[in-house]
């Protein structure tokens, strides 16, 4: 792998990384198992797994969080909600009808 590259996939965000890496889709002919391994690999890369594993809860105040606590909840709930849109786009369209109305990547 060139230096390039990998840097590349180090410091980009998730989101350009969706487009360069592809994403091993879940169809019903797909073994879940090795598609499950190949994801919490790929969210693990991206330091996604943790907001999957952990489940993302919306605070319902905010009032007094400070800026460090007010960055990392908005940190925590981009990764959520990149997650969760990567989820969307791996199921074939039978999967994504049973994940659609998820809210968080952990309830997909």
């Amino acid at each position: 792998m060139s230096v390039c590259l990998f840097y590349n996939l180090v410091s980009e965000p998730m989101a350009n990384v969706m487009g360069q890496i592809p994403l091993p889709r879940l169809t019903k002919a797909t073994m879940y198992d090795n598609w499950s391994i190949k994801m919490k690999a790929l969210l693990g890369s991206r330091d996604a797994w943790e907001v999957v594993e952990e489940d993302f809860k919306e605070p319902t105040n905010t009032t007094g969080y400070t800026a460090a606590q007010t960055k990392v909840l908005k940190e925590i709930r981009s990764k959520d909600k990149a997650t969760l849109y990567m989820l969307f786009r791996v199921v074939d369209e039978s999967g994504f009808e049973k994940i659609s109305n998820a809210t968080t990547s952990k309830e997909a």
